[in-house]
């Protein structure tokens, strides 16, 4: 079974270890791509969640990462209504099926 971590503030980690969420990270401005970089290397992740505020600060190469890997998946929390784009896109490359898709 893979795991479901949670990557980002100290109030973003603790709210989803409250949920239930067993893995967190805290990270910083600075330490936030090295922690991503071997993150993603783990086999035992499927997903990481992370919200947008700490997401801007991956460095180019990290967001282009976050954005195209389908294991682990990365998944943004925003309050921008385009989120919900970036969610379903993150489920169809996931799953392969676009259930937006009215067709």
């Amino acid at each position: 079974m893979l795991d479901v971590v949670v990557l980002g503030s100290e109030s973003l980690v603790v709210g989803f270890r409250l949920a239930g969420v067993s893995r967190g990270y805290i990270v910083t401005k600075e330490d936030i791509n090295q922690v991503f970089e071997n993150l993603v290397k783990m086999e035992d992740i499927g997903i990481i969640i992370m919200d947008n505020n700490d997401f801007i600060h991956l460095n180019e190469r990290n967001k282009e990462k976050a954005m195209t890997l389908v294991k682990p998946t990365v998944v943004v929390l925003s309050f921008d209504t385009s989120g919900e784009e970036n969610l379903r896109l993150m489920i169809k490359r996931s799953i392969g099926v676009d259930l937006w898709d009215k067709q």
